[in-house]
């Protein structure tokens, strides 16, 4: 039939033409789909460094109460901290518990410092965006909207052509009627026994 001739280039092309976007939506619909496991977003790195108490820090007299002194000294010490660090003043700083200082260089939480008085150790906290894995969640989770809400809407309707064309090309024992349509109820029923278990 000439209409399945037509019908098998349209699904050939469209099946090129979204190899692209169907790669994006796998690869980030795997990361979005462990986000209770890591940050599908960021990398997250750690290092430990022993700093020094703040009497050591700040050349005061050793044997009295860290914590008070790093609190009633929280200017002085932070510029030791940053200094002995290397660093650059920063954002902010600001205490997130009894013994804990933090100390903020970048925007957000994307380089903190966070000090402990009480030990002198310091936990050098460090976020950064994973390359292409970011860029293709920003794209599968539609952050941008605009223009972007369009072209997804289209791949939605190339995919749901592409699913219906590549049934109706295939004839014989390997169509609908053969081996294809047990696999495609196979594929329907997935979906709908998944919603009923976790229901």
């Amino acid at each position: 039939m000439r209409w399945r001739k037509w019908l098998h280039a349209l699904h050939r092309d469209f099946g090129f033409f979204a190899i692209g976007l169907t790669l994006v939506y796998a690869i980030s619909g795997i990361a979005v789909n462990h986000r209770e496991d890591w940050n599908y977003n960021l990398s997250t790195t750690h290092e430990a460094r022993a700093l020094g108490v703040p009497s050591a820090l700040l050349e005061a007299a050793p044997g009295g109460d860290e914590g008070q002194l790093a609190r009633d000294r929280e200017d002085e010490l932070v510029s030791r901290i940053t200094a002995t660090l290397g660093r650059p003043a920063p954002r902010k700083a600001f205490w997130r518990g009894p013994d804990r200082l933090s100390l903020f260089f970048g925007p957000g939480e994307s380089d903190v410092v966070d000090y402990q008085p009480s030990d002198g150790s310091a936990q050098l906290v460090t976020k950064t965006e994973r390359p292409l894995v970011r860029e293709m969640n920003y794209l599968h989770l539609n952050e941008g909207r605009g223009a972007w809400t369009w072209i997804a809407d289209a791949f939605a309707v190339i995919l749901i052509f592409l699913a219906i064309s590549g049934a109706l090309i295939v004839r014989g024992k390997r169509g609908l009627r053969g081996r294809g349509g047990v696999l495609t109820a196979l594929g329907v029923l997935l979906p709908v026994i998944a919603v009923l278990m976790m229901r």
